[in-house]
């Protein structure tokens, strides 16, 4: 049995078979944003026919993304200031029609030499995240989605979701939906991502939404072992933005650049990335220590650790220099005969 490609929100496993001896899923559910009941897979390919003219040829989204003066510390929260000089996009619209989507969203992106940084907030009464494995179906329930296509051929792009659980999925497609039925998925995109949720995953109580924030390092962004490179300011890369909210009623989504179709891998219809400096400043790209402890900072930090454990400050910023896994990650050391956290953050 073969599962045809028309469900609006179920994503890459329109496209997959089904073994002959499975049984047939009941017809999933989609609810319309203007408030009709939700229907199904049966007859969601008539809805999009007239759907699909409407707004049809007004342009896709453009973000200014600037370069971050210091990589965002991952917790979950929007509080860092990196955030604040970040450019975030427009609400996100309904995947068809490009009206206001009942599931509220929006994202902030920003980078340096190293990563591209993405933040979303999604605001959700009902989160709900079944899944743990890595490259679980994540669109199946609550989740946010980045597609992102480096030279905006429309082939050879990258996706990426992740769920309230801090799951992720992450494929590589030689062009939409190729190959079948996920595309690449022993492709890694190595993202660091950090989650905060307000509310409960999976419970019956209302709640308010979650936060994603992923730092995905530009050396993944290679399929055939090609040295990967940041972007040069000015350049422009092709990439979408999704929610993806499973309610008791049925799946809803919300796109940056709404598809018009029922699929949202459309290349064609992704919105602009266009990479830009520091925020007040003309430099180069990125930035090139690893560290942007001051040294002033570093010797008070040795002094004191010196003082209470002879050793140990030579040892802590060598774990900052060469054993993180990411700039704003919190890496366990040792102070004072007890485990604390600390990043690199905290001492700025």
């Amino acid at each position: 049995m073969r599962v045809e490609s028309q469900l609006l929100f179920l994503l890459p496993v329109l496209a997959a078979g089904c073994p002959e001896d499975a049984a047939p899923s009941p017809p999933a559910r989609v609810r319309h944003e203007d408030g009709r009941p939700p229907v199904s897979s049966a007859v969601l390919s008539a809805d999009v026919d007239r759907v699909q003219g409407r707004n049809l040829l007004a342009s896709p989204p453009t973000l200014n993304v600037v370069e971050a003066r210091r990589p965002p510390k991952l917790d979950g929260s929007l509080s860092d200031a990196v955030w604040r000089s970040a450019n975030r996009t427009a609400r996100f619209v309904d995947p068809l029609s490009g009206d206001p989507a009942s599931v509220e969203a929006f994202a902030f992106l920003t980078w340096d030499k190293r990563y591209l940084y993405l933040a979303v907030e999604v605001r959700d009464g009902l989160l709900r995240a079944r899944h743990w494995e890595p490259d679980a179906p994540l669109w199946e329930q609550d989740c946010v989605e980045l597609m992102l296509d480096p030279d905006g051929d429309g082939r050879n792009y990258f996706e990426l979701l992740v769920s309230p659980r801090g799951v992720v999925f992450d494929s590589f497609h030689e062009s939409p939906r190729i190959p079948k039925p996920f595309g690449h998925t022993e492709w890694n995109g190595r993202a660091r991502v950090a989650v905060s949720t307000r509310g409960a995953i999976g419970d019956l109580e209302t709640d308010a939404g979650y936060t994603v924030e992923a730092a995905i390092p530009w050396q993944a962004f290679s399929w055939d072992n090609a040295r990967a490179r940041p972007p040069e300011i000015g350049e422009r890369w092709r990439a979408n933005l999704y929610a993806v909210d499973l309610q008791v009623d049925g799946v809803r989504a919300a796109a940056w650049s709404p598809p018009r179709i029922a699929d949202f891998h459309v290349p064609a219809r992704f919105g602009m990335l266009v990479f830009e400096g520091p925020p007040g400043r003309d430099l180069t790209v990125g930035h090139d220590e690893p560290v942007s402890m001051p040294s002033s900072r570093v010797k008070q930090s040795q002094s004191r650790e010196e003082a209470r454990n002879p050793g140990a400050p030579r040892l802590l910023i060598k774990r900052r220099l060469t054993n993180r896994r990411h700039p704003g990650e919190p890496l366990p050391v040792r102070a004072e005969g007890r485990e604390r956290l600390e990043t690199e953050e905290g001492a700025h």
